[in-house]
């Protein structure tokens, strides 16, 4: 950005800059006016929730979560709510591959997996990109039928950037857990290591804190896949009880927070209340 500095105005515009707190650091350069502007969409075709968790008590789907079998099984059970009540497309994004083989292997065993595929055309974001071609070309295939299609992705992945799903290609998103980058990548742990060595020296966030803006860069973008247009309109739902603290919402774009509120879902109210998925989905 040095480079840059003699011209008279420089503007930075994307729909995912959100959270803006490390730009100015990170960059290197001072951006005195910022606009983070609600979304052109209308009140009424949005809705966004959380679901706190199942009959049992409240889940949190971080490492430690993901581990439990009931987590596993709550997820489950909420996924078929979801395909149930809402048409056409839904899109599901998890924290990692490892995770999704994890869960694909714990629902056949169980026969979640099947009852999935009664409800929706079920598909599986590819590591490779020849495979990921097929499998989205199958997946626009079905997606507009009465079936519809339910696609699980990853944060971060082929799916989350830059892929445009309008309409009746994804009318939901449920995003999976809080999704940190891995600690245990090297070009991750290292950059940590940086902005903690030189926090005071260059104003950088310090590792633990960069940590989280990365996580809630790669929600927001996974979140923004859900309304394209004006006209569009679809549902969000984040699964995982840390979505109700202030401190694991201040991050989400203003528009994801707007929408939100205190919009907060057990199992079972998802579906039975008035301000509920289902209730918005009927509306709709």
């Amino acid at each position: 950005m040095g480079g840059l500095h003699p011209a008279r105005c420089i503007a930075l515009a994307s729909g995912t800059l959100t959270p803006l707190i490390s730009l100015h650091s990170e960059l290197a350069t001072s951006f005195p006016h910022r606009v983070s502007p609600n979304h052109v969409i209308p009140h009424d075709r949005v809705w966004i929730g959380t679901l706190l968790g199942d009959a049992a008590g409240q889940l949190r789907y971080n490492a430690a979560g993901v581990d439990s079998p009931r987590a596993r099984s709550a997820l489950g059970a909420a996924i078929l709510r979801v395909c149930a009540a809402v048409p056409h497309g839904v899109l599901c994004f998890l924290p990692s591959y490892s995770l999704l083989d994890k869960l694909v292997k714990d629902w056949r065993e169980t026969g979640v997996w099947a009852e999935m595929n009664q409800l929706k055309n079920v598909f599986c974001e590819r590591r490779h990109g020849g495979d990921h071609e097929e499998t989205m070309d199958d997946f626009y295939q079905t997606v507009g039928t009465e079936k519809g299609a339910l696609l699980f992705a990853i944060y971060r992945g082929k799916v989350s950037e830059g892929m445009d799903f309008k309409d009746h290609q994804a009318r939901a998103v449920i995003c999976v857990g809080v999704p940190y980058p891995n600690t245990y990548d090297t070009a991750v742990s290292a950059k940590m290591e940086y902005n903690n060595k030189y926090m005071k020296e260059r104003s950088l966030l310090n590792g633990s804190e960069w940590l989280r803006v990365q996580a809630y860069r790669a929600l927001n973008q996974a979140a923004g896949r859900c309304v394209r247009h004006r006209g569009d309109w679809g549902a969000v739902l984040l699964a995982d009880a840390r979505y109700q603290l202030p401190y694991y919402t201040e991050h989400l774009s203003s528009w994801i927070r707007r929408f939100l509120g205190n919009n907060h879902h057990t199992y079972e109210s998802l579906v039975s209340s008035p301000n509920g998925l289902a209730a918005f989905i009927q509306a709709r």
